[in-house]
């Protein structure tokens, strides 16, 4: 088995992919899943409008990253900020986001959250420790 440390002639770069497609409707935007890691028909898999697309996006970054984190894939936050050509404390910041109340992130993803939390809010915000007192 290799091992995935850069070195000077080969540095590891990771690459995230949020397998979603947006599809122009009249008067709104529809989110899809990729039908190419999904096999599901495309009317079935629609999306509701309403759904803050760059907190999704944060959410799936997020946790692919935490994923990296968790399987010893990357050792760090600024390893993945690196990696990905972004500033380690945007990557830390989003990483916050992953210990959101399971509950709350579901409604973030059916689009029924409070209109204000996006991902800026996110970012100028603390979240609080115990997910009963998150956005109740």
């Amino acid at each position: 088995m290799s091992e995935m440390t850069p070195t000077a002639e080969a540095p590891l770069r990771i690459t995230t992919r949020i397998p979603l497609k947006l599809k122009r409707r009249p008067g709104r935007k529809t989110i899809l899943e990729d039908l190419e890691f999904t096999e599901v028909s495309a009317p079935d898999n629609a999306v509701d409008s309403c759904i803050n697309v760059p907190l999704l996006q944060g959410l799936a970054r997020a946790f692919y990253w935490q994923r990296l984190l968790d399987a010893g894939e990357v050792k760090s936050g600024t390893e993945i900020a690196q990696l990905e050509g972004l500033d380690p404390s945007t990557v830390n910041e989003l990483l916050r986001i992953t210990l959101l109340d399971p509950l709350l992130i579901q409604r973030i993803l059916e689009g029924k959250h409070s209109q204000r939390m996006s991902m800026m809010w996110f970012t100028r915000n603390p979240l609080p420790d115990c997910w009963h007192k998150q956005f109740n």
